[in-house]
């Protein structure tokens, strides 16, 4: 099986390096998503960026300006052979527009961890970014059809780019939202709300005593399964879209 994971944004390219090196990190990367995914040993998993795009997205016009290489992405992995594409970032910006000229398996962070999250207990929170994103999440939760079970969306106010740049400031900022997501607001399951955070569920959920669903990761191991039980998206909920001009 080979799934692959497609950047919903524009990153900066490792200039100055050999190509060894550059392999060196590739490896070294591929190892730690390995065990951190929990993948099958027979899975491949690989990642592509796109070319134009936002550095990150934090609203609404960034997805806007993401979606059209994303879809571009999905369609050259679908001819590639690949079996499933996920989309690396929470807000899942092209991934219901990709299901429609795929017909491969196409996961988002958000819809999987959300279901995940559902399926575990009433009520859960998610946290997130920055309040520009909020709204995104509600919406989502709303097409979904989980809106009924989101207690809250809280953000740490953590811009994406600065997320890594303090690993205490952002844990802490985690901590005190989550910990008033569970008191305050009810959740009784906590979804970290941006693919950024990945790899921090883990301490959040010792720290809090409480399960947190970290998104990348579950999408990634959501859209194994599905692979593997020889499930996809109906057609009839993501029809290929009809032939005509368009112009780009």
């Amino acid at each position: 099986m080979k799934i692959r994971i497609v950047s919903a944004i524009v990153s900066p390219r490792l200039g100055g390096l050999s190509n060894d090196e550059l392999e060196r990190r590739q490896r070294e990367y591929s190892e730690r998503r390995k065990k951190l995914y929990k993948l099958c040993p027979e899975t491949e998993v690989d990642s592509v960026g796109i070319e134009k795009g936002p550095s990150s997205i934090e609203c609404r016009y960034d997805e806007i300006l993401a979606i059209p290489e994303i879809v571009k992405r999905v369609s050259e992995a679908e001819r590639e052979g690949v079996d499933a594409c996920v989309i690396n970032c929470f807000g899942d910006p092209g991934v219901r527009a990709s299901r429609e000229v795929a017909k491969m398996l196409v996961m988002g962070p958000c819809e999987s961890s959300l279901l995940v999250a559902a399926s575990l207990c009433n009520k859960f929170s998610v946290i997130t970014v920055l309040k520009s994103v909020v709204g995104l999440i509600e919406e989502n939760a709303k097409i979904y059809g989980l809106y009924d079970k989101l207690a809250s969306v809280r953000a740490v106010d953590i811009p994406v780019h600065e997320l890594h740049r303090d690993d205490e400031r952002t844990a802490r900022a985690l901590f005190e939202e989550g910990k008033k997501a569970l008191e305050e607001d009810g959740a009784e399951v906590l979804v970290l709300g941006c693919t950024g955070m990945t790899g921090m569920a883990e301490r959040l959920s010792k720290e809090l005593g409480v399960t947190v669903i970290d998104p990348l990761p579950t999408a990634v191991k959501f859209a194994e399964t599905l692979v593997a039980l020889g499930l996809c998206h109906s057609k009839l909920a993501f029809p290929i879209p009809p032939e005509k001009k368009r112009y780009f």
